[in-house]
Order: structure tokens, then sequence, then C-alpha cells
């Protein structure tokens, strides 16, 4: 085993951190996900799936109206949830 002392600077801790960080949200999501593959997209992408402004996206998810996958500073939205949100907000007209 290793006796020595290394000294890490502050950033490079937080560097590992975030790192960690977003392996762990990989994992979780992948063991959420086993059974069935799921596409995900960014919220750019998933702006314009919905026709709203990127604003109005992250509104939505700050109100929890859409869930969503965060690795690091990046927010990933399931297509799925994207696709069921709008069949639970579209209207027969009959």
């Amino acid at each position: 085993m290793d006796d020595r002392i290394y000294i890490i600077k502050q950033e490079e801790l937080d560097s590992i951190k975030s790192e960690l960080q977003e392996i762990k949200a990989m994992v979780a999501e992948g063991q959420q996900n086993s059974t069935s593959q799921d596409e995900l997209v960014d919220a750019q992408t998933a702006a314009a799936m919905l026709h709203i402004t990127p604003r109005c996206l992250y509104n939505w998810t700050k109100k929890r109206t859409l869930p969503y996958i965060q690795i690091g500073r990046r927010r990933l939205y399931s297509k799925k949830a994207l696709q069921a949100l709008i069949d639970r907000n579209t209207l027969n007209n009959k």
C-alpha cells in the first residue's frame, strides 16, 4: 500500500467530483432504461420538437412539468417523455 500523501488543487478535485457525478448519473440512467433504450435529446432539440422556445422549456423543467436527465451542466430529455407530453395535451376535435 502506498503511504505517500498527494496534494490536489481544489479545481482538480472539483473536476474529479463533477466527472464522478456524471458517471453516477449515466449508470443510474442505464439501470432505469435497461429494458428499453430511449433516445435522449438536448434542450435545443427538445424545444424544437415541442415548438416552444428554449426559455419556455427551461421554465417547464424548473416547474417539473417535464422530466429531464442532468449530466454535469447538460440537461437531456427523453423523446418518449416529450411524445407523452404531446399526447397528453392533444385535443381531439370530434
